[in-house]
């Protein structure tokens, strides 16, 4: 009986919350009021005094018919009282369960409107037509990979890897501390956590599918609405059209007339009734009337903080039995503690979830489910939305087609161009493509003068990098485009700053600004790099140039002038980096690279490849290099090393076995290693089809980027019974998934990298299946 009383008020309680929202009353003004001199009314469960007329209100879980009969006596005897002092009287039974016609009748014949809560509800918002309109509509940057609309079908969604964040408090001597603990979660569960009054908080990279998994989150709710009485309607607004606004009212009245939901106001006097749960897609795609003060290291913050008023307002005012549903780009934030204060959000209410791309079986899954059988190269990541513009673009069969000297720098050049038209397509976005791709590329280019090599980013480094590229002091609007940009998150060691995330990226990035460097396009410099370009930089740079008609000899020549006046340290390293770009350039041109007797001095190197590479004429003093591979061509080729700081030289034993002539006796040599060319694979006592596939392994696994035509994997191999089963070794490498074939080129499938190093390092004591596999050819 006691939990039937419980049951009983909190229905109560419900009703005179929505009757209190549905006309336009404070909190708290539907209340019970007593009649003490009157012997039939007694009680009544709640009454609302407005201007015109007055409400009157019972309330029942009871189908019996007796009951309704009692309560009607009491409207009507409630009903003598009041009309003693206002003019109208209107009176309602609002009952748990749909009532028999017998029920219904005698209460009309009393002049009192009977309604079941959900029909109390629907009579002045109806939830099935909103989420008729709301479906068809916009979701964020959620498109049909097909043709780019909006329209997607229902069973398009793949699932993504998500995981709830429980925050772990720790004791330590330094205070309390939190560690972040990962469980596995999924969409029905976020709907739960919804349903049961949580707010959910999902962060994720750029493009991994934050609108696709908004848009799973209302259609599991709304098919839960349609099948089930009490269940919420889900409201789900693009932050992104909602810049300016500062009040959870006007936000809704606007998304009302945004997909043609009339009247406007019954989907702010819907959720003030608690009839649905709010959902709102891209916390990061707002902006704030923020001017960059120089003076101020946090006005990033302060400008998310204002850019959010609308959102807190929403989050803050959420009532307590509802829950909500935000998301945005996991790095927009420098920590818990701004995101929490920023979105109005108690720790005791939130629930954080982190959404990751997908699986490579998810990403087969999705390609499949759009019309796609196909194998996605390994570099590329996979994210649904770089997915989407592929096969959107109808590039996804030019990147599987494309030889394999621009295949990388051609998918990161085609990558890059989707994401910085996506961003300047944003809503009063003020960047265009151009120019935020040249912002991206600066900062890229900048983080190298750093001793991490990806950061930190502070917020006026990005207003520099936007000032220099424009000649314009970032304003309205530029600080929300600059704080967002892809590929960037928190660091949690420096609150405040941003640091690149995917080195993939970086890396493209890296080769662009590069590309313009060569090509004269870009100015200011800026400080010295403290790290050599990456390979993989260099191989986009390198396609770069070669779009644009460019050949080795341009960077040779600015080597070669480099060479010829004072440098400074930028300078300095300017040149070695367009060494290694002249370089890679080389491998489609087939010649000999002659630098001219140029020297590159006091920079930083990667792995100088002489064997791979026929160069000559080039001198490098004080360089730090990570490695230098040499060969017998490379002995009396103009080639010399003075004063250097060597990580290892591959194909040397040990300090004796130095080409003095090449590698002087001034260098600094820290190791060797005399199997790491393909001469001393070719040289051993191993299986010739293991030598095969040494060679394979070394020309695709340790040099990083682009892929290698199947005609070059032959080149510099001397003996014939090698060379001659190189096929048959790629079919088994293939059959085994640690290569990918697409159009004559070879590419490596990154996960296999670290069986691929194991194999390298011990061949002749590796049991690994493969080397089985090979010698049973």
């Amino acid at each position: 009986m006691a939990n039937q009383y419980k049951l009983n008020m909190q229905f109560e309680e419900e009703v005179r919350f929505i009757a209190e929202a549905v006309w336009g009353l404070e909190s708290g003004a539907c209340q019970p009021t007593h009649y003490p001199d009157d012997p039939v009314v007694r009680e009544l469960d709640g009454i609302a005094r407005l201007r015109d007329v007055t409400h009157l209100v019972m309330v029942t879980t009871s189908t019996k018919l007796e009951k309704l009969k009692s309560d009607v006596r009491k409207l009507n005897a409630a009903e003598a009282v009041e009309k003693k002092s206002v003019a109208a009287v209107s009176k309602w039974l609002i009952t748990k369960k749909q009532v028999d016609a017998q029920h219904i009748e005698h209460a009309r014949q009393n002049n009192v409107t009977v309604l079941t809560s959900e029909q109390f509800k629907n009579r002045f918002f109806d939830g099935r037509r909103y989420m008729s309109l709301r479906e068809v509509s916009t979701f964020g940057s959620a498109r049909n990979p097909a043709d780019n609309s909006v329209t997607i079908d229902d069973d398009v969604y793949v699932p993504l890897p998500m995981a709830k964040v429980e925050r772990v408090k720790q004791r330590s001597r330094l205070g309390a501390a939190y560690e972040e603990k990962l469980v596995g979660t999924n969409i029905r569960e976020i709907c739960d956590f919804i349903e049961d009054g949580k707010i959910v908080v999902l962060l994720a990279p750029f493009g991994a599918g934050k609108s696709l998994t908004t848009r799973e989150v209302f259609a599991t709710l709304s098919k839960k609405y349609r099948s089930s009485n009490g269940a919420l309607v889900p409201v789900c607004l693009n932050l992104r059209e909602h810049w300016g606004q500062e009040y959870f009212d006007e936000m809704l009245e606007r998304h009302a007339r945004s997909i043609g939901f009339k009247p406007k106001e019954d989907l702010v006097v819907a959720w003030r009734a608690g009839l649905g749960c709010i959902l709102l897609d891209g916390f990061d795609e707002v902006a704030s009337q923020t001017i960059v003060r120089k003076d101020d290291k946090n006005f990033m913050r302060e400008a998310r903080r204002v850019a959010l008023s609308g959102v807190r307002d929403f989050l803050t005012k959420v009532p307590v039995h509802l829950g909500a549903f935000i998301c945005g780009r996991d790095h927009y934030f420098d920590n818990f503690s701004e995101m929490s204060h920023a979105l109005g959000v108690g720790s005791e209410r939130c629930v954080l979830v982190k959404l990751d791309e997908f699986t490579e079986e998810g990403a087969n899954q999705f390609l499949k489910k759009n019309g796609v059988d196909s194998y996605l190269p390994d570099w590329l990541p996979k994210k649904p939305l770089i997915l989407s513009y592929l096969i959107q673009n109808k590039l996804l069969d030019d990147i599987l087609d494309i030889d394999a000297s621009e295949g990388y720098g051609y998918a990161w050049d085609a990558f890059i161009s989707r994401i910085t038209e996506r961003e300047s397509e944003l809503e009063k976005a003020v960047m265009d493509s151009h120019t935020l791709r040249n912002v991206m590329e600066r900062l890229a280019y900048f983080v190298r003068s750093l001793s991490s090599g990806s950061g930190p980013i502070t917020g006026n480094d990005l207003a520099t990098s936007y000032n220099v590229e424009t000649g314009q002091s970032a304003g309205e609007g530029v600080l929300a485009q600059l704080q967002r940009l892809p590929g960037l998150t928190q660091r949690e060691q420096d609150s405040g700053s941003r640091s690149f995330v995917d080195p993939d990226m970086l890396a493209a990035l890296q080769g662009g600004a590069l590309a313009r460097i060569i090509s004269g396009q870009y100015e200011h410099l800026g400080e010295a790099p403290l790290a050599a370009i990456s390979e993989r930089a260099a191989s986009v740079a390198a396609f770069l140039l070669r779009r644009d008609g460019v050949t080795s000899s341009t960077p040779i020549s600015i080597i070669d002038r480099l060479s010829k006046e004072p440098r400074s340290s930028v300078d300095k390293q300017l040149a070695a980096d367009s060494f290694f770009v002249s370089m890679i350039m080389s491998n489609d041109e087939e010649q000999v690279l002659d630098f001219r007797n140029s020297l590159i001095e006091s920079a930083y190197l990667g792995v100088v490849d002489l064997e791979d590479n026929k160069i000559e004429n080039i001198s490098f003093k004080d360089c730090i290099i990570e490695k230098v591979i040499v060969s017998k061509d490379s002995v009396n080729s103009g080639i010399v090393f003075r004063g250097c700081l060597i990580g290892k030289v591959g194909g040397v034993a040990n300090e004796s076995g130095l080409p003095y002539n090449v590698i002087d006796s001034s260098c600094e040599v820290e190791a060797f290693d005399d199997i790491g060319t393909n001469n001393a694979v070719l040289q051993s006592d191993l299986d010739y089809r293991v030598k095969a596939l040494l060679t394979i392994f070394r020309k695709l696994y340790q040099q990083s980027g682009a892929g290698r035509k199947i005609s070059a994997l032959t080149r510099g191999i001397t003996s014939k019974d090698v060379s001659d089963v190189i096929p048959d070794v790629l079919s088994v490498l293939e059959k085994h998934e640690f290569v990918r074939r697409f159009n004559q080129v070879v590419h490596p499938v990154r996960k296999k990298s670290a069986r691929v190093e194991k194999i390298l390092n011990a061949p002749s004591i590796s049991a690994d299946e493969i080397i089985i596999a090979v010698k049973n050819i």
